[in-house]
Formats: structure tokens, sequence, C-alpha cells
């Protein structure tokens, strides 16, 4: 067979100065090759073939096939691998030199991959056959498949902890956070059923506290839980339930501990399926799921604590304002009621005065229960007007300090609710501070408002401050400014010593500043 016009394919006629001879080097590299070689003819038997070939033929040539030997035909020896051979043989026999990388071959059974290479031979000027070159491959492919298995797994495993960590932090209410998580996990572990059973802080008891999904667990049975738990906790370790059908046990189990700045919380129960066993890559993956599980607990737990703690200084300070405030006008305006008719008797314009008085005081103490309601039910400034809420301010500040308060009201003022609320704390915090630190005789106060435009000004008369004066800011200013900058308004404050003190904010939407410009 004439190989000189056939690149790659070793051998010819030819020798070179200080060669073995014919043939003599390319029989030696044929034989000792570490590739699998092979030549076939164009009915496609093979002819001729080296040890690598009959190596790989001894390890993977399936039974059903024809033994290896010259004069076989190929897809003989390998039945059921026509498909994919074929193909490639015919490309070679067209004149193509064909290179393919990890080609799948499955003959009876037996998968295997190879790296290949096809020559077509010449004799004479016409095409005799193919040279097949071959390097086995199947471990490395194997190898590779399961890195990727490996990789995919692992993936899959950190996207579980990143669905399971954005589900228990989701929400700060426990009951909450545990059934988004334990549906979750039973999702996608497979399990059949999760709970948790945590330590009562006050009692030290372990308490069931959430089964996903719901079930009723009948009372022994709660108890040999418990009683696991128990030891989990006392032992310090997690606990692995391997089936045992001998002892009733039909499904495996894992008890994991909940922990929180080393301190033990409770236990994570994960229930697998009926016949499964968990895999320590499974078992590993439960129990960073446990500490996720942890975290998600404990903040919880601080947030109802600290929920707790300010409500009941929420509630302290609206008794506070309710005595300093509501109780103090009431008391005043009791006492006027009960010398009223005899003051009217002996002196009918003081008795008159005394009226007036004590329509102030009631209107001001009316004032003071309805922005004590807006705090005990914030949503109710939603449904008011902004300038009816400027109002129960104003009434309620002269009815505490007895000072006069001019109040103006221009236009329709109805900006946006957090605008609305933001002013309205904005002028709670400057009555606060002319009633406690002005030394004021008069106020006034007036509210514009537009389309898309709120403007609130309040002027006092006192003493006045140095507003850049560090030990001033315990007036609230940066209270106020804050407030200001959240709703997007400008906040102006102008004062001196002596002169008073002028606060404006003026707040118009991004429509109307984009106009203006």
């Amino acid at each position: 067979m004439d190989t000189q016009d056939t690149p790659g394919v070793p051998g010819g006629e030819s020798t070179r100065p200080g060669s073995m001879g014919p043939y003599t080097l390319s029989d030696l590299l044929f034989e000792r090759m570490p590739m699998g070689i092979a030549i076939l003819d164009r009915e496609l038997r093979i002819q001729r073939f080296n040890p690598t070939w009959g190596e790989f033929a001894a390890r993977y040539a399936p039974r059903s096939g024809a033994r290896l030997a010259p004069g076989v035909a190929y897809f003989d020896h390998l039945p059921g691998t026509e498909d994919v051979v074929l193909p490639l043989f015919e490309r070679a026999l067209a004149g193509e030199v064909v290179r393919e990388e990890s080609v799948r071959l499955e003959s009876d059974g037996i998968v295997t991959y190879w790296d290949v290479v096809l020559a077509p031979l010449n004799e004479y000027g016409e095409r005799a056959g193919i040279l097949n070159v071959a390097v086995d491959v199947t471990e490395r492919v194997e190898l590779q498949r399961n890195l990727e298995q490996r990789v995919g797994e692992r993936t899959q495993e950190l996207q579980l902890l990143l669905d399971v960590s954005a589900a228990a932090h989701k929400s700060l209410d426990l009951r909450e956070t545990l059934e988004r998580t334990l549906d979750l996990v039973v999702g996608l572990v497979g399990a059949t059923r999760a709970g948790v059973v945590l330590l009562d802080p006050e009692t030290g008891q372990l308490d069931p506290h959430t089964l996903r999904p719901p079930q009723v667990v009948a009372p022994d049975d709660l108890a040999k839980i418990l009683g696991a738990c128990a030891s989990v906790v006392a032992g310090g370790e997690n606990l692995v339930v391997t089936p045992d059908p001998d002892q009733g046990l039909h499904e495996p189990g894992a008890l994991l501990l909940l922990q929180a700045r080393g301190i033990f919380i409770g236990v994570l129960i994960i229930i697998g399926a009926t016949g499964s066993v968990f895999t320590p890559a499974q078992l590993a993956l439960f129990q960073s799921i446990a500490e996720q599980l942890s975290v998600a607990v404990e903040n919880a737990r601080l947030f109802a604590t600290a929920e707790q703690v300010a409500v009941t200084a929420e509630r302290n300070r609206l008794a506070r304002d309710l005595h300093d405030a509501v109780t103090q006008t009431l008391f005043s305006a009791g006492m006027i009621a009960e010398v009223l008719p005899m003051i009217w008797e002996r002196e009918p314009a003081e008795g008159r005065r005394r009226l007036q008085e004590l329509r102030r005081l009631t209107r001001g103490a009316l004032s003071e229960m309805r922005t004590l309601l807006l705090e005990l039910r914030p949503a109710a400034l939603a449904d008011s007007d902004l300038g009816d809420l400027i109002g129960h301010q104003v009434n309620a500040f002269v009815a505490r300090t007895g000072l006069p308060v001019a109040y103006e009201r221009e236009g329709q003022v109805a900006p946006p609710l957090e605008v609305k609320e933001g002013l309205y704390r904005i002028a709670q915090e400057a009555f606060n501070n002319i009633g406690k630190h002005a030394a004021a005789t008069r106020v006034t106060v007036r509210l514009r408002g537009a389309p898309g435009r709120a403007e609130l000004f309040i002027h006092d008369d006192g003493v006045g401050f140095e507003p850049r004066a560090p030990h001033r800011q315990g007036l609230g200013l940066g209270i106020m400014r804050e407030r200001a900058t959240g709703i997007g308004a400008a906040l102006a404050i102008q004062s001196r010593p002596g002169t008073g003190t002028r606060l404006s904010v003026a707040w118009h939407s991004p429509g109307e500043e984009h106009e203006d410009e």
C-alpha cells in the first residue's frame, strides 16, 4: 500500500540514510506505539493490528463478537457500533483524514470512549483501505463526567443553602421563618417531613414547635422523639438513625443540634424516605442547614425580645404623656367647672372668661387624646387631613402651655402619606421645643398647600438660640433635618439669642421641581 501522500501515516517505500532498512523502523514503531493501530481494507476487514489494539480488544471486545484476527470484519468484531463508526469510515474512504475526540462506542452493553484518527490508504493510485489509530480515553471521560457531576451536586447544594438562608432570614417572625424553611428542606432534600424542637429559655424544657408538612403525632411517638432530642442536647452531638426493619425503623433520620453563641437552643429533625439512607454529603448539607436555621431562630427571638421591650417602653411613654398632658388638662378643667357656677353668680364677666378657658382646656384635652390615638394607630394618618392634624397639635399645645397660637391654613394640602407624616412629626418636635425651651409669649403657625406642594411655617418670639452651637443639637434639630431629608423637603431654621426662632419646611413633588427648572 502506498502511504507516501497520506499525512501522519507511518511507513512507506523509501528509506533514509542511516535507517534500519525498508519497513524496519516503521514496523518497530507499529509494534511499540502506545495507541492502538489497525489497518482495514476497503471492505472494512481488519488486516493487521498492533499489540496495543490487541490489548484493547481483550479488555473491551464483547463475547458476542467475532474473535480479533486478521481478516475479521470490523463490525463482526465490534457489533452494534455501526451507527457511530461507519460514517467515520466512509469519510476516510472518501479521502478525508478524520480526527474525532471522545467518540462513544457501545457494543453489547460495554461503553468506551476513544480519540481516533482515520487516514485513507492508497495503493497504485486507488483507495485500498484505512489506517485506524485509537487512544483509549474511557477513564479520562469518566473522570471528567464524575468531576462535572460533583461540581453540579456541589452547585446544587450551594443553591439549596442560599435558598434556605433566604427563606430563614426573610422574616423575623419565628413560626413563619421555621415553616418556610422546613417546607423548603422537605421539598429540596427529598425528606418526608422535617421539624424543629426548641428549648424554652425560661423552663429549659424541650417543646415541639414546628412540623412540616403539618400532621398529628401520637403522644407515645412524640414522647420518644422528645426523649431522643433530649439525649442529643445532653450529649452535645448529632444523631443519625439508620433504617432497621427488625427494630421497626423503616426511615432514615437525622437529629441535628441548633446552637447560637455556643448555647444549645433546639434540635432540627429530618426524616428521609422509606428504604433510603442518608449519604455523608447529605448529612454535611443538613449540618449547614442547621447552622443557618440556628442563626434565624436566634435573630427571631432577639427581635421578639426587642419588640416586647419597645412595646413596653412605648406604653410607658404614652402613659406619661397621658398623665402629663391629658390628665393635667382634665384636672384643671374639672376644677374650673366646679367653681364656675359660683363665679358666674358673683362676677358674670369673670365667669365668661373662665368659661372660655374651660372650652380651651377641653378642646386641648380632646386634641391631646386624638394625638395619642394617632400614636397608637399610625395608619390613621392616612385618613386624616394634614391641616386638621396640625390643628390638633395646635390645640393640644395651647392647652398644655396656655400660649396663644395664630394658626392659618391656605390652599389644599394633600401630599403623599410619607410627606404628610414627615411634616406632622416635624411640627410635633417644633411644638415640644417651644414648650420646653423657648419661653415664648406668642406662636404663629401657617400651613400652605397647592397641587404637588406643601409648606409649613412655625415662628415663636421666645429667647432664641444659636443653631450652630453643638449643645443645641439636643433640641431635636438633627431629627427634624433627617425627617425633612427623608421626604425630600427643604428645612430652614433661623434663630439668634433674644430674637425668637423661625422654622420653615418646603416640599414639592419631583414633577413640580422639573417644571420649575
